[in-house]
């Protein structure tokens, strides 16, 4: 049944590029030749007063850094946010569902918070998170949608250790924007 691959949708792609992200953030391991799994993580800003739409940050991680991002997390981060998700989300069954009505389109699968089941229309900030493989994104219980409430929520449960090292990864990679203080948490979901 899964993972289903599909091509990766340009909601995903690099906003200076305009093309899939092509190397891993973290050790600019190539991506797109098929033989490395990884994460896809865009944040998005809504102003509605301006009727404007911004990226706010867009990066890949291969796998292993992404593991690595992951066991930096406090076990107490970890269990929190595991627990959380839990509580709210049955990742399985929107996966069964979703595939069950034959969608292969990944936009059906981000058009709603997959926590509060708020459309994206409705959310001032949000954030994309996809798996994929050379230039293909994998349908597993990914890709997904989490909107400003949602990881508001997990923001909350993190630990100051694991704040620390999330602030440490934007600022080292991403730069000490501003804009990405409150937003960025890194890859929580996957």
């Amino acid at each position: 049944m899964f993972p289903i691959p599909v091509p990766i949708p340009e909601s995903f792609y690099s906003v200076e590029t305009e093309e899939p992200i092509s190397t891993c953030l973290v050790c600019e391991t190539p991506l797109l030749d098929g033989s490395t799994e990884y994460l896809i993580e865009k944040g998005y800003r809504r102003y509605e007063n301006y009727d404007v739409e911004e990226t706010v940050f867009g990066y890949a991680l291969c796998m292993d850094c992404h593991m690595t991002m992951r066991q930096s997390f406090s076990d107490e981060s970890k269990r929190r946010c595991q627990s959380y998700l839990s509580d709210h989300v049955d990742l399985p069954k929107r996966a069964t569902t979703l595939l069950a009505a034959e969608s292969a389109d990944p936009e059906d699968w981000t058009r709603r918070c997959v926590v509060h089941d708020t459309p994206k229309a409705d959310l001032r900030e949000y954030q994309l998170l996809a798996h994929c493989r050379g230039k293909k994104m994998l349908l597993t219980h990914l890709p997904l949608l989490i909107g400003g409430p949602a990881i508001d929520d997990l923001a909350r449960r993190l630990s100051d250790e694991t704040l620390d090292d999330l602030g440490g990864f934007r600022d080292e990679h991403l730069g000490p924007s501003p804009e990405l203080e409150r937003d960025l948490q890194g890859p929580v979901l996957a």
